[in-house]
This record gives C-alpha cells, structure tokens and sequence, in this order.
C-alpha cells in the first residue's frame, strides 16, 4: 500500500508539471483491442514448473494528449484477462486497468515507429481458480508497462508490450509463494 501512495503521489506530481501543456495539446480519443497471453511469474517452485500460459482478450478506450510531434501522454482505460493454467485448472483474473504512458515517436513519413512506458493500476472484476472464486484476492493490482508499436497515418495505431504485475497474487494454498502477474498484449487501435 505504501508504494501505491508513492506512485500516486509522483504521478500527481508529475501531472502538475505537464498540466499547461496538456491544455495546448492535440487530443484524440481512441478504441483498441486484441488479445494477453498470461502467466504468473515469480518464486515458482518444483510444484508450479508445469503452469503455462493462457489467452484472453484485451480491449478498451484511450486519449491521446500530443505534446508536439514527439511526445504524447496517453491514459487508457482496458478490460484485460489475465491467469495462467495450472494443469490441472485455471487461474483466471479479469482487471479493469488504467495504464498511463509516456509515448515517445519517431516522425518519419507516414508510419511513426513509437516506444511507451508508464505505470497500469487496476482493479479485480473477477478472481477464480478452477471455477472457484477467490474471496482474499486483492482489490487492486499495479504494474510496469513497456512496449512499442507503428502509428499508421493519424489513426491506426498497432502495438506491443509487457505489462509486469508489482501486486503479490493472493491464491488459496500458495500464499507463501511470491506470485505476479505478466502478461504480454498484442492490439490495434483506431484514433478519431
């Protein structure tokens, strides 16, 4: 709790600096989707070698606030599956997650290459192990993001990136076992 109040506090911090240049900012509204392949990373012992990955999808809003051709801040507002498939049941966790990033662009022609990074903070829609819901799961979760992407024109955005859980994952059984998520997302977006 104490690094989330850290985060949050640099974040409004951070925000009081670039809030006149928000003001002055080209501001376009997005929609994306695509898909997560999940998986929990962390103190995997012998037990838990076997996990593998599973897939769902992610989708959602965004704003895009350009700061010049260059720099743009972009919040998001993502529906986004997450889990991993014991085998012999699935863990499946669904967030609602506010990634905000910092989105630097090379402007060359058409096609702008991007690379982002920022912090994600979500909230558990949904906790269950093999059918069963988790009633001590966290209501929160916070992550690391990174990625990159192709701008297409003005409107088409297609990216990449690796979203790091910084949030313990409290399962039933395993809470001596230092579990977070990772999820690595693929999506298109469209920019109006």
């Amino acid at each position: 709790m104490k690094n989330l109040l850290k985060v949050l506090v640099i974040g409004a911090f951070a925000a009081m600096l670039i809030l006149p240049q928000i003001a002055a900012a080209d501001v376009r509204f997005g929609i994306k989707g695509g898909a997560n392949v999940a998986n929990v990373n962390g103190d995997i012992g012998t037990a838990l070698e076997n996990w593998k990955s599973t897939v769902g999808f992610c989708g959602g809003i965004f704003l895009e606030l350009n700061l010049g051709r260059v720099l743009t801040i972009q919040p998001e507002v993502l529906y986004t599956m997450k889990g991993a498939d014991t085998g012999t049941g699935k863990l499946k966790f669904d967030y609602l997650e506010i990634p905000i990033l910092l989105k630097l662009r090379i402007p060359t022609g058409s096609v702008h290459p991007f690379v982002f990074a920022g912090p994600a903070f979500g909230f558990t829609l949904k906790a269950v192990i093999d059918g069963v819901k988790i009633s001590d799961m966290p209501s929160a979760d916070y992550s690391a993001v990174l990625g990159g992407g192709l701008q297409l024109g003005r409107s088409i955005h297609i990216d990449a990136r690796y979203t790091m859980g910084l949030q313990k994952l409290a399962i039933p059984d395993l809470e001596t076992i230092d579990l977070k998520n990772g999820v690595l997302s693929a999506t298109i977006g469209l920019a109006f």
